[in-house]
């Protein structure tokens, strides 16, 4: 039979699930191909090579979260609005990369003199160091710009390519040791953030008519808010394992670790949906009730049978990954499952917030979620609550976080006025 080709345009939900499945795809294939970069790293090198590396990307990282500021999650909002949207990203970009530079080789220079670990090997580690750090931020900022004009099938070939690079650089650089090691994660990711600069080029013109002019004022207001809530947001997985290892001990601590890594792949789907509805409704300037419902309508249906199949089978994947030891603790991970259930509904009320530009409400959401969980977890360590029921801690935080947004979605807050005004542009 002859293919039907329709020339009606796409809906609004078949947009936003496509950006979200390459943004999706994106994900998938940086954890993945990162996951196999560290595999081959351990078996290549030696084991203080593999730690020393891994401290200094993990202190990279941070540098980056501290730097960037939540520029990227500004630009999403104001890129297709204003008048000069290559001017904004290359504003952005010279603020977020200048400080998270700072901060990385203040953290550099700081850990590796008081460690003394690689005393001979100090100068390129801290240059490393900078380097990765600016190029990441870069990278965040520009995935912010191409995420903003829908053109995310080049989040994941981006994602793909340096994950491929840098494994294969890999294994021509065993010979240099650490510097080796670390310059194969950092210098591949240098070279991905120079195309991206190409990428935001092509997917953004100079001068939009119908654009207004940028205020870093306005991107800033906003940016704060997503900083401070994914500060907060991410409270109980940073401080969680070290509460955790003061009273239990290192032992549980291993296998609640490794569930809740498992556990967080699911929630790259809603990650990765409320990424593409943001960029959505920042475009539209408005974000439609009934395309926030189906979108919720389309998680539920990804994630019940795929967190039913995980609970089911927890045991199973605890024991795959580190063997029986593991397995007998598989109810740490169907509660780590449970957890991303509501998770799912917070980041869409994330999306939400941010194209009704309203800062302070995702502040106090992302708080709602940090604080309550870490609470529930200290009442549950002090009681001493057997160490595979802790993770319910995260369960109880997410649904008093969702039902506060849920109430925030409905009121305002008496310091938001500009959120009203901007609804009405």
């Amino acid at each position: 039979m002859e293919p039907v080709l329709s020339t009606e345009p796409m809906s609004e939900s078949a947009m936003v699930r496509e950006q979200g499945g390459w943004v999706l795809a994106g994900a998938i294939a940086s954890s993945t191909l990162g996951f196999g970069f560290w595999a081959v790293a351990a078996r290549l090198f030696t084991s203080e090579a593999v730690g020393l590396a891994g401290s200094l990307v993990s202190l990279s990282s941070l540098a980056t979260s501290i730097g960037i500021l939540g520029l990227d999650n500004g630009l999403v909002r104001f890129a297709a609005r204003v008048s000069r949207p290559r001017a904004l990203v290359w504003e952005l970009l010279l603020v977020g990369v200048g400080l998270a530079s700072i901060v990385g080789l203040a953290l550099s220079v700081t850990v590796l003199a008081v460690s003394q670990a690689a005393a001979q090997q100090f100068a390129v580690l801290v240059a490393l160091t900078v380097v990765l750090t600016a190029s990441q931020t870069s990278f965040q900022i520009t995935d912010a710009s191409i995420l903003a004009a829908r053109k995310s099938q080049y989040l994941a070939y981006r994602a793909a390519a340096y994950g491929i690079a840098k494994i294969a650089l890999l294994l021509f650089l065993v010979e240099a040791a650490v510097v080796g090691l670390f310059g194969a994660y950092t210098l591949p990711l240098l070279v991905v953030t120079v195309v991206s600069f190409l990428i935001v080029r092509r997917v953004w013109p100079v001068r939009r008519e119908d654009g207004v002019p940028h205020r870093l004022r306005d991107v800033a207001s906003l940016s704060f808010g997503n900083w401070i809530s994914g500060l907060a947001y991410s409270l109980p997985s940073r401080l969680g394992p070290s509460l955790m290892l003061i009273f239990v001990g290192p032992s549980p601590v291993s296998y609640l670790f490794i569930a809740l890594q498992l556990a967080e792949i699911l929630n790259y789907i809603p990650e990765s949906v409320s990424k593409s509805l943001y960029a959505h409704g920042s475009l539209r300037d408005r974000l439609p009730a009934a395309l926030t419902s189906s979108m919720r309508r389309l998680l539920a249906v990804i994630l019940l049978p795929l967190v039913a199949l995980g609970v089911l089978l927890a045991s199973i994947g605890m024991t795959i990954v580190g063997g029986t030891t593991y397995g007998a603790h598989g109810l740490a991970l169907q509660l780590f499952l449970l957890a991303t259930l509501p998770k799912a509904g917070i980041q869409i009320y994330k999306a939400q917030f941010n194209v009704d530009r309203r800062p302070v409400a995702l502040v106090a959401m992302g708080s709602a979620l940090g604080l309550s969980t870490l609470a529930f977890l200290l009442v549950g360590l002090v009681r001493g609550v057997a160490p595979d029921w802790l993770p319910l801690a995260w369960v109880l935080g997410g649904i008093v976080a969702l039902g506060f947004g849920w109430w925030l979605s409905r009121r305002r807050l008496p310091i938001e006025p500009e959120s009203a005004a901007a609804l009405t542009e």
